[in-house]
């Protein structure tokens, strides 16, 4: 007969070194009144510094920031719509697997459009003035903005609406496709083993993507990442492949790491919504916490192996483990890594230092 796990619990602090490098996370705990944790849990948690490596985020490591792209054009966004505020909107964009469902949780729980607000006479539930996704989409690319409704019945227009993209570490997104590729296609994606084999022959093995406003194609699981955050990223997604393109950006509009969100939930959300005009603050129905306090989202924890039982399992811890434990280029091999280098936009990723 197997023996019992025992589980004990404890509370982190400095005094016997279980709060040591992870003082931030515990206090994003404690917000949603978290007062225990198993200690084997407790302890298959990054430092913040791992995590910090990990996400490939260089600087200072005692101020750290999240990398937000596109804040120059939050004054563009608020003066196309200051002559009616109330119908601002901020709506998450991304390619799968790119963590736009918690952002829009975070959006929806902590800011508040305070003219949208008024309108609805007080009820930030109803007027905080999140939408779930961008009317041409959440995945949809970028360059449709304009051409394509998913919802054609919306009140609102597109200027009216502050897109915020995910963008994540492609090589975790590429390996994320692999298990859970939606609408995507290509040669051999059911081998676990060599997936994403971006090359197959010496050749570039094609993409095929389908999403409401058509059917993509690209060169490449790499390429089709080039390519859809290209729409967002360059002014003009028009321009041959190897040439020079303008960093402009195409229309107002934030690029936000998936990485951030879950490691810098306060600061990545506090800045968007500044972007938009908005004001973080604490809906008056949300009862899970204290009225001073952010609204951490503490997903419901998944099924599977890992430290402490199921009930003593918790969606923050879970997603420090899985995303800050380690790197995503870990996964590949040499020869893997120099195909993928020579296939991404490596002026992308340096941008959001994922090069």
């Amino acid at each position: 007969v197997t023996p019992t796990k025992l589980v004990r619990d404890i509370t982190p602090n400095l005094k016997d070194g279980t709060l040591q490098g992870r003082e931030r996370l515990w206090e994003m705990l404690t917000t949603r009144n978290m007062t225990q944790v198993d200690a084997e849990y407790w302890s298959s948690i990054p430092t913040w510094d791992e995590i910090l490596d990990n996400i490939k985020h260089s600087g200072d490591r005692q101020n750290a920031l999240p990398i937000i792209h596109g804040l120059d054009t939050c004054q563009a966004f608020q003066n196309k719509t200051s002559s009616d505020p109330s119908q601002r909107r901020i709506a998450p964009a991304g390619l799968f697997n790119s963590g736009t469902n918690l952002l829009s949780v975070l959006l929806e729980f902590n800011c508040q459009n305070p003219n949208r607000v008024k309108k609805f006479k007080g009820n930030a539930k109803r007027g905080h003035g999140n939408e779930w996704e961008v009317p041409w989409g959440k995945h949809t690319p970028g360059s449709e903005r304009g051409q394509y409704l998913k919802n054609q019945k919306i009140k609102y227009t597109i200027d009216e609406v502050l897109p915020v993209v995910l963008i994540r570490n492609p090589y975790g997104w590429m390996k994320s496709m692999c298990r859970h590729p939606y609408t995507a296609k290509w040669g051999s994606m059911q081998n676990k083993r060599s997936c994403p084999e971006l090359k197959r022959g010496g050749e570039w093995n094609g993409v095929e993507a389908k999403f409401g406003s058509g059917v993509t194609h690209h060169k490449s699981l790499a390429h089709m990442y080039n390519d859809w955050y290209g729409h967002y990223y360059y002014g003009s997604h028009t321009a041959a492949e190897g040439t020079q393109r303008s960093i402009e950006a195409p229309f107002p509009r934030l690029i936000v790491r998936f990485e951030d969100i879950i490691f810098f939930p306060l600061e990545v959300t506090t800045q968007i919504c500044n972007c938009a005009g908005g004001v973080i603050g604490h809906r008056e129905d949300d009862r899970d916490v204290p009225e001073d306090k952010f609204h951490f989202v503490v997903r419901s924890a998944k099924q599977g192996t890992g430290h402490g039982p199921k009930e003593k399992r918790n969606g923050l811890i879970d997603s420090w483990q899985r995303y800050g434990s380690r790197s995503p280029r870990s996964d590949y091999s040499q020869e893997e890594l120099q195909v993928a280098n020579a296939a991404l936009d490596l002026n992308l990723l340096g941008r959001f230092q994922y090069g």
